[in-house]
């Protein structure tokens, strides 16, 4: 994490505009050498130290607050643990390295004790070089470093297959109604299988740049109607008033040959 940036090198321009860059090395995990490669983006390093230093102006809000009624010596006495219970409340567990403090012994004549309060520089440092930073480590050698980054940031898809797979109105694996090993795993194959079938959907019509679940609805959203004649001879099957996404989908998609028939 201490590596200069200045070591790093482009490797390609994310979906969203922002450089990625990487530093390869080789490093032992688990007692066994992987090719490594550190990866950094400036757009992440700007959004986490903004919440890192939001976060913690909140709690030396707090802590500061909490020194000064104490300062004050009015209202009931306190207890050092008492005080410390108090600190611990307003210090978030992933803050707990990062800030300092020391509750000290009520002086005579006085209700309440004393709070010192710091934050640990070199401690923050550290968390701070980490910051935008991704360590990706893997036995495919032979990749080049922007394969390997690609390969790593599209895990998304694998998430998102999840969600997929529990969203009610898709390919909901549960509930599973079936007892029996072979009926569940025929159900499981189904679900599977329904969640490529939308996959392909969603490749096919990668151009309008719309979310799987808003093809989904755009889809929901296409109705034809059967419209018979008064004499009775005719049935013509014609669709109702459509928008231009859903006209893009009616032909990306060939579903105009379901009303040939």
């Amino acid at each position: 994490m201490n590596i200069p940036l200045k070591d790093y090198k482009y490797l390609y321009t994310n979906p969203q505009e922002h450089k990625i860059y990487g530093y390869r090395t080789k490093h032992e995990f688990f007692g066994k050498e992987f090719t490594t490669v550190v990866l950094y983006n400036e757009a992440s390093y700007k959004k986490q130290m903004k919440s890192y230093e939001e976060r913690k102006a909140k709690i030396w809000e707090k802590l500061t607050d909490l020194q000064r009624r104490l300062e004050s010596n009015k209202g009931k006495e306190r207890g050092k643990s008492s005080v410390e219970r108090d600190v611990n409340d307003i210090i978030r567990k992933d803050f707990r390295s990062i800030f300092g403090y020391k509750v000290g012994e009520k002086l005579q004549g006085e209700k309440k004790p004393t709070l010192e309060i710091w934050t640990k520089k070199e401690v923050e440092d550290i968390r701070f070089a980490g910051f935008g930073k991704t360590i990706v480590f893997t036995d495919m050698h032979t990749w080049h470093s922007d394969k390997i980054a690609k390969t790593y940031n599209q895990k998304y898809l694998v998430e998102d297959d999840f969600k997929l797979l529990n969203d009610v109105l898709l390919v909901p694996v549960g509930p599973i109604n079936h007892h029996k090993d072979f009926n569940i795993r025929t159900h499981v194959f189904l679900c599977i299988i329904g969640m490529i079938f939308y996959r392909y959907m969603a490749w096919k019509c990668k151009y309008l740049g719309l979310s799987l679940r808003r093809i989904v609805e755009e889809l929901e959203g296409i109705r034809v109607a059967l419209v018979k004649q008064k004499s009775g001879r005719n049935i013509e099957m014609i669709m109702e008033e459509i928008n231009a996404k859903q006209a893009r989908l009616i032909s990306l998609l060939d579903l105009g040959k379901f009303m040939d028939n």
